[in-house]
């Protein structure tokens, strides 16, 4: 059953594909997929907060965490505290970590054509068409509908109208 898993099969590609590309991005930057994953993250949020950067990864905080730590030992990220809250900070990429995503993002481009050149260009299109459904449908009512059917997954908490606070 765990081949035919859909959600096997998504994790084993990615982490198949990331591992050979890890390979390349170390030889030639000096750093792994999932750290230049970080490194587009604050690239693309500046002042993004380490909370919301941790949900985004998908990994474990800690290891998010030794991520952040390792770029901006590098130069490649700076922490800047909150002017109102110094418990909290803001990321920026640097114009060292902004060079490196520029020479990145192009191999990172390639790699993936690479991995889609099995498919024709119509087939592609579906594959990617169906990523997006599944995306937009797992961050949508895939988990409301999943609490109504396993009690055991907490439903999402519905918003509270300004009318409701207030009483």
């Amino acid at each position: 059953m765990t081949r035919g898993s859909i959600t096997f099969q998504l994790a084993a590609i990615s982490e198949d594909a990331n591992r050979l590309g890890d390979k390349i991005f170390v030889k030639r930057f000096g750093m792994y997929v999932h750290e230049v994953r970080v490194l587009r993250l604050v690239g693309d949020q500046p002042g993004v907060t380490f909370t919301l950067l941790a949900q985004q990864t998908r990994f474990e905080r800690s290891a998010t965490s030794r991520i952040l730590s390792r770029l901006i030992k590098g130069g490649y990220v700076k922490r800047v505290n909150d002017r109102e809250d110094a418990r909290q900070f803001g990321l920026f990429i640097t114009a060292k970590g902004q060079k490196l995503r520029e020479r990145a993002d192009p191999l990172t481009a390639d790699v993936e054509a690479l991995l889609l050149s099995v498919l024709d260009q119509q087939e592609r299109r579906r594959f990617m068409a169906a990523i997006a459904v599944l995306a937009d449908w797992l961050h949508g009512d895939f988990k409301s509908r999943l609490a109504a059917r396993y009690p055991e997954v907490e439903a999402p908490k519905k918003a509270r109208k300004k009318s409701e606070i207030e009483k």
